[in-house]
């Protein structure tokens, strides 16, 4: 499945939109502009009998580099759009014959994203997949994604700090306290949690910067995606998007 995803992903962008998906319905939405760089929501849908779907992205237009636009968008549907080829490939191969027919339980896909900060310096979301093809359960996966508007990049953990700052310590502090406040939500009573990495997933969300983990990672299911909220007050100038 990795391999066919790797290569799925490589063939949908930038053609997705125009070649392997002609029948989707797109619909832009202006969310905000600032200088030059924009966002839009599309809104990508298939009609299937035994597969429903409700997948929608965010894309950046405009912008001063089309070199940089184009690798933010690219990002971001490599990380959406194979998860969808593949459900439908899963899909049709399972309902093979009866394809015509609306089965009691049809599988599920649904994607949306969610903006969490966005004003003159930065604009920052996550993106939900959920995903229902069979069992006893669909799970969601979750992406983020933070953009320097002036520079027009993509921006790591460290990108958001001053250089040599050692953020990581108060980062790992602060999750290992709210963990000991509910123990019985992760595996282990929260002794997998071993410190963030180099590549952490991380999004801004008001005046906090949120780290996450992905469902099954250091909880069980039932707890959903873990979510730990760190005030950016705690990095004092040392958070350089204040």
């Amino acid at each position: 499945m990795s391999l066919f995803s790797s290569v799925i992903g490589v063939l949908l962008v930038p053609l997705m939109l125009t070649g392997i998906y002609p029948q989707h319905l797109l619909t832009n939405i202006e969310i905000k502009a600032v200088n030059k760089l924009n966002i839009v929501e599309k809104s990508l849908g298939k009609n299937f009998s035994y597969l429903k779907e409700d997948v929608k992205i965010l894309e950046f237009i405009g912008g001063n580099d089309k070199n940089k636009v184009d690798l933010i968008n690219n990002t971001i549907y490599n990380d959406i759009m194979p998860k969808v080829a593949e459900a439908e490939k899963v899909s049709k191969e399972y309902f093979g014959d009866i394809v015509d027919n609306v089965p009691t339980f049809p599988y599920q896909i649904v994607s949306k994203p969610f903006i969490t900060k966005n004003n003159d310096l930065i604009l920052s979301f996550y993106n939900d997949y959920y995903e229902f093809l069979g069992g006893a359960h669909g799970i969601t996966t979750r992406t983020s994604y933070t953009v320097d508007k002036s520079k027009e990049i993509l921006l790591k953990l460290n990108d958001i700090f001053l250089p040599k700052y050692n953020y990581q310590d108060i980062i790992n502090k602060e999750i290992k306290n709210q963990i000991n406040k509910e123990p019985d939500k992760y595996f282990d009573s929260g002794n997998e949690f071993k410190g963030i990495k180099q590549d952490q997933n991380f999004y801004i969300e008001g005046e906090n910067l949120v780290i996450y983990y992905q469902v099954y990672d250091i909880a069980p299911y039932v707890s959903g995606i873990p979510v730990f909220k760190i005030p950016l007050s705690l990095f004092g100038k040392n958070f350089i998007y204040s």
